[in-house]
This record gives C-alpha cells, sequence and structure tokens, in this order.
C-alpha cells in the first residue's frame, strides 16, 4: 500500500459519523440523564453551601463631600475652584493619596489601633471636586470609625501633594445598618445547578465521541473482507417477572412474518456457504456475552429442521452449559461428558420434538475445558456428528474472553461471528475476529443483530421483531403453541 492509500485511510479511521455522534450523545442522555440530576443537585449544594458556610459580612458606610484648596503663602481663605485641570489632577491624585502609607500611618495613630480592621476607596465625579468615600469593614462600627478618621486626617496628609485642602462634607459617615454582601442563595443554586448540568453534558460528549461501538454493518467494509449476512431485527420482550424460568424459555414473543423472513434469508445464505464449502459444522461466536449467539444458534436449529434438514445444537460452552434450561427441565450430560468418555454421543443427544432438531446441551460447568478440546477423542466425536447429521451449530463461547472459541474453531468448516447492534466497540470485534483468523477459522461472515426498527427499511416497517440475548427468545413449538404466542 502506497503512502497515500495509507494516508486515505488513516482519514477514513478517523471521520466521525455526525449522525452517530448525535445518537450516542441522544442515547447516553436518556440512559445517565441521572447523573446529570446528580450533578445538578451536587453543583446547587455546593454553590449553596459556599454562599452561607463561608459567608462573612461586610459593612460599607460612606460619604461623599467637595474639596477646598487656599494659597497658604497668600493667607487667603480657602476658595471654592471648579475648572477642569484642576479637577482633574484631583481626581488623579486623590486615590494615590489615599493608598499612601503616610495616610493609613496616620489613620492607625488616630484610632489608636496597629491594624485597621477594614479599606477605604474614593472616587472623584469627572470633572468636578466633588469626592465619595466609602470604607468597608466586618464590623458595622468599625466601618464607620475607619472613614471618619480617614476624613480627618486626609487633609494633613494631601497638604504635601496639593496644598491646604478642606472638605465640604454633604453626606456624613453613619453606622451601616445590614451587610452589603448579603448572599442571593437562589442565584448560587441556580448557578450551581447551571454548571452542573454544563459538566453533565460534557461528559455525555466525550461518551458519545469515545463509545464507538458498531451501529452499521457498514463500518467493517473497510477492515473485513467479510459479507455482512443478514440483519436481524429486535423483539420487544415482554416483563420476565410475568413468566417462570420454563415458561419464558418455552414461551416465545409474538413472531411476525418479516422476522422469520429474515431469520430463514440468514439460515439460506449459511446454506449455501456451508454447501460451497461442503462442510457440516458451523461455529457461532461473538465477540462478548449478550450479544444472542446462543438464541441466534437455537432459531437456526429450528428454522433449518423446518427445511428437513438432520440438525444438532450443540452447547460448546463448557464453561457456562445453560443452554439445555431452555430446552428440558431434565438433567444430562453434554460434550464435556462425550469427549471425557464418560457417555457415547448416541446417549448424550436429545432430540427437541416441537423444534424438530437434536441438541448435545449438558448440565455441569467445566473450569478447565482446554484439556478436552484439545484431545485426539475430540476429532472421532465431532467426525461421528457429522456421520449423523447434516448441520451441526456449534453455539461456542465469546471469542473475546477466552481462547475455548480458537480451539473449537478446529472442528468447524466456518465461522459465524454474531455482533449486536450498539453493544461492541469496533476495536474489539476486529481483534477479536484477527484472534480466530489466526487460529485458523475461517468466517463465512457476519450477522448484526437487535438491529433497531426503522421505518421503510429491512422491511419490518416501525416495529422491530427478533431476539436478544437470553433463552425465550426461539420461536420453535407446536401449533399449539404458536397460535398460544401469537394471541400473547
Amino acid at each position: 500500500m502506497s503512502g497515500y492509500e495509507e494516508t486515505v485511510k488513516e482519514r477514513e479511521d478517523e471521520e466521525i459519523d455526525l449522525g452517530i455522534l448525535f445518537r450516542n450523545f441522544f442515547q447516553g442522555l436518556l440512559r445517565f440523564w441521572w447523573l446529570i440530576a446528580i450533578l445538578m443537585l451536587v453543583g446547587g449544594y455546593g454553590m449553596y453551601a459556599r454562599a452561607t458556610r463561608f459567608y462573612t459580612p461586610r459593612y460599607r458606610s460612606t460619604a461623599s463631600f467637595t474639596v477646598m484648596t487656599g494659597d497658604e503663602d497668600s493667607g487667603e481663605t480657602y476658595n471654592f475652584f471648579y475648572d477642569v485641570q484642576s479637577a482633574g489632577q484631583m481626581a488623579r491624585t486623590f486615590p494615590y493619596i489615599l493608598g499612601s502609607d503616610l495616610l493609613w500611618d496616620a489613620m492607625r495613630a488616630d484610632l489608636g489601633v496597629e491594624t485597621i480592621n477594614g479599606s477605604v476607596s474614593a472616587a472623584a465625579v469627572s470633572e468636578s471636586n466633588l469626592i465619595e468615600m466609602s470604607a468597608v469593614s466586618s464590623s458595622p462600627q468599625d466601618a464607620r470609625a475607619i472613614l471618619e478618621s480617614a476624613i480627618r486626617v486626609y487633609p494633613s496628609v494631601a497638604r504635601f501633594v496639593i496644598g491646604p485642602t478642606k472638605f465640604n462634607m454633604i453626606e456624613t459617615p453613619t453606622v451601616p445598618t445590614e451587610p452589603y454582601n448579603r448572599p442571593n442563595c437562589a442565584r448560587s443554586v441556580v448557578k450551581g445547578a447551571a454548571a452542573g448540568c454544563g459538566a453533565g453534558l460534557m461528559l455525555l460528549g466525550v461518551y458519545a465521541l469515545f463509545k464507538r461501538t458498531l451501529q452499521k454493518p457498514e463500518e467493517l467494509k473497510n477492515e473485513l473482507n467479510l459479507p455482512c449476512l443478514g440483519q436481524i431485527p429486535r423483539v420487544r420482550r415482554k416483563a420476565r417477572w410475568k413468566m417462570g424460568k420454563k415458561a419464558e424459555a418455552r414461551v416465545s414473543l409474538r413472531v411476525l412474518q418479516n422476522f422469520k423472513e429474515n431469520l430463514q434469508g440468514l439460515q439460506l445464505k449459511i446454506e449455501r456457504g456451508m454447501g460451497a464449502s461442503g462442510g457440516k459444522v458451523l461455529l457461532i461466536t461473538s465477540t462478548s456475552t449478550a450479544e444472542g449467539k446462543s438464541t441466534l444458534a437455537m432459531n437456526l436449529a429450528y428454522t433449518a429442521a423446518e427445511h428437513g434438514k438432520r440438525v444438532l445444537l450443540v452447547d460448546g460452552d463448557l464453561r457456562k452449559q445453560d443452554s439445555r434450561l431452555l430446552l428440558t427441565d431434565q438433567p444430562g450430560s453434554g460434550l464435556a461428558e462425550v469427549l471425557a468418555g464418560d457417555v457415547s454421543l448416541e446417549k448424550a443427544v436429545g432430540k427437541q420434538e416441537d423444534g424438530g432438531f437434536w441438541y448435545l446441551c449438558g448440565s455441569k460447568a467445566v473450569r478447565r475445558p482446554y484439556r478436552l478440546l484439545s484431545q485426539d477423542r475430540a476429532e472421532e466425536v465431532f467426525r461421528k456428528m457429522r456421520e449423523q447429521y447434516d448441520l451441526i451449530l456449534l453455539d461456542s463461547p465469546p471469542a473475546e474472553m477466552f481462547a475455548d472459541a480458537g480451539l473449537l474453531a478446529r472442528f468447524a468448516e466456518s465461522v459465524l461471528y454474531v455482533i449486536r447492534y450498539d453493544y461492541v466497540q469496533k476495536w474489539r470485534v476486529l481483534d477479536s475476529i484477527a484472534g480466530l483468523q489466526g487460529s485458523g477459522a475461517k468466517l463465512m461472515g457476519y450477522v448484526f443483530n437487535e438491529m433497531p426498527p426503522k421505518r421503510g427499511r429491512y422491511g419490518y416497517g416501525r416495529y422491530g421483531y427478533g431476539y436478544g440475548y437470553g433463552y425465550y427468545g426461539y420461536y420453535g413449538g407446536s401449533e399449539s403453541e404458536r397460535e398460544a404466542r401469537d394471541e400473547a
């Protein structure tokens, strides 16, 4: 591959589908709305606590006056002046003098204290000799005392800068009756809640950006040279609490004709692929749990049996062995017991009379299935299966979690990879498929499971019917059971 082609491919990988991004964001909003609510509560309470617990009342005493100057050498009285030049000079020098150490030393001496509990500020009205001065302190009495002291000592300090001055009081200092910085708790709570909401939305944005779960079959076209064999729609389930364990397994959801057609279409593609390769064993696996591979395997077993095939469903997940619970209440032997030589294949296999297919599903889980799957006897067992059945569906553990899927793939001519819509990240799927291919597995293709309903697409209108992970989705059964399900 040339450098240009590599650059183009990297850019394609980095492209972000805005539609998927917004979909992820709103899905995250529906899923994690409680997180935003918590952040809003925390933010509102935090700002409220800050406004109340760390609140220190501050009092402000104010005064206003005009400034008069005089010529000290001439002995004349103080004369009022009002010209732009003098007013501008006073406006510039008054705050400077007010902040000088000389003034504050004089105020400390005047008040008889070592530390002044407050601050003083002043502002000159533009182009006038009107001054507004204020003192701020944590004590209302100190605020007035500090302001009165500043007014008393200022003329003696300012005479060295602007000459003799005299204040003509307009508003005299008073003791403030209430703090000027009273907290606005309602505003603080609103600000905190808004900040919490903003933080939550930012987290949702990050979640949507880095979710990167597979939501379109086309997303794998650039990375895999594998066909998408089908897109199985989603089933709307009844509440589980209304059904017992066995009823949950036996009584499927209402099945529409379009769902059956989707499943039959997948089964026909599998039949053609297996016929082309001359194989009989199909391994069905996925990246993670809860992607619906076991239910898909059972539905495919029934569909193939409907077409006159002798089908054997094998529970190859030796670490769990829970498929049998769907088929029968009686304990029995499975692949592990057959491989160990404890029971023959013929005695371990049971028949699902309603579905018309055979099954090899055990009751006891195996902690370390590696030895059983690695022994030579396994080849002989699968050879016998091929002699007795037209199609063997090998339900495998997830490929990401254990090496069992790679070991089982040695006995299969083809592998069907199940990908649940919007469930597993793309890189995890690619890594798992690469691991299978590295073990020598021959992948037939992949199927998207639990696709959401879309109007006018996939042939099932606004209703999405299919199945999810769990042993209550297969639609086999007798005619009476089917009629009962259709009435449900």
